[in-house]
């Protein structure tokens, strides 16, 4: 669903005024974080409760859908993820980069949000020690699989590494893959991969599921 800056940053903010009271939020808590007047902010509220993106109930305040969360959190994560490569890729200081986030998060698909994310080797969090979510927005892509359907002789970029996986190649002090080839399936469904970095891993049967592939065109 297409959704307007304005209206994004609405969402951001019910989502964030959300967490903060445990629950809906009034037409004037949504106004005061924004800076706008009340009238403002119900004429909005409408908006996107039309779009099934909120709900909003006389004297119970407003709430979020499950797709207004959705929308919500990535805005997020689009946000938090441009702070994080601005200020260790770029060199921004930390009161630059929210700011610049804040214009770049409204411009980005979730291909290039998720491509950003998996290249910094999903940080856990911004440079303000916020939380970034872990969840992929991008995993409804056609061409989106996991490792034990991937073919052989096949390059692939990883799109997703499940906290099952990461920790597996933690333990083996290897750097979370962003590209890899799929060299051989083995007799017991292991699976010989090479990394971007040119070193062959052997995963085996019961992690291949927890990474996520998308097919290099």
């Amino acid at each position: 669903m297409k959704t307007s800056k304005n209206e994004q940053d609405y969402l951001k903010a019910i989502y964030s005024l959300k967490n903060e009271n445990n629950g809906s939020v009034s037409i004037n808590a949504i106004a005061q974080k924004l800076s706008v007047s009340s009238p403002s902010a119900t004429e909005m509220i409408k908006r996107l409760a039309k779009k099934e993106l909120v709900i909003h109930k006389p004297y119970y305040g407003v709430s979020l859908t499950d797709l207004g969360n959705h929308e919500a959190r990535f805005i997020l994560k689009s946000h938090r993820v441009w702070e994080t490569f601005l200020f260790e890729k770029v060199g921004y200081t930390m009161e630059e980069v929210h700011d610049e986030a804040e214009n770049l998060e409204h411009a980005s698909s979730p291909r290039l949000i998720e491509s950003l994310y998996v290249l910094m080797g999903y940080p856990a969090t911004d440079p303000h020690g916020s939380e970034i979510p872990t969840e992929s927005f991008w995993l409804k892509n056609e061409v989106e699989l996991t490792l034990d359907e991937a073919q052989v002789e096949q390059t692939y970029h990883v799109t997703l590494i499940e906290e099952e996986g990461k920790n597996f190649f933690k333990k083996l002090e290897i750097s979370l893959p962003h590209l890899i080839k799929v060299i051989d399936i083995l007799e017991d469904k292991s699976i010989i991969i090479k990394e971007d970095r040119e070193s062959s891993i052997v995963i085996p049967p019961f992690l291949q599921d927890k990474i996520h592939l998308m097919h290099r065109r």
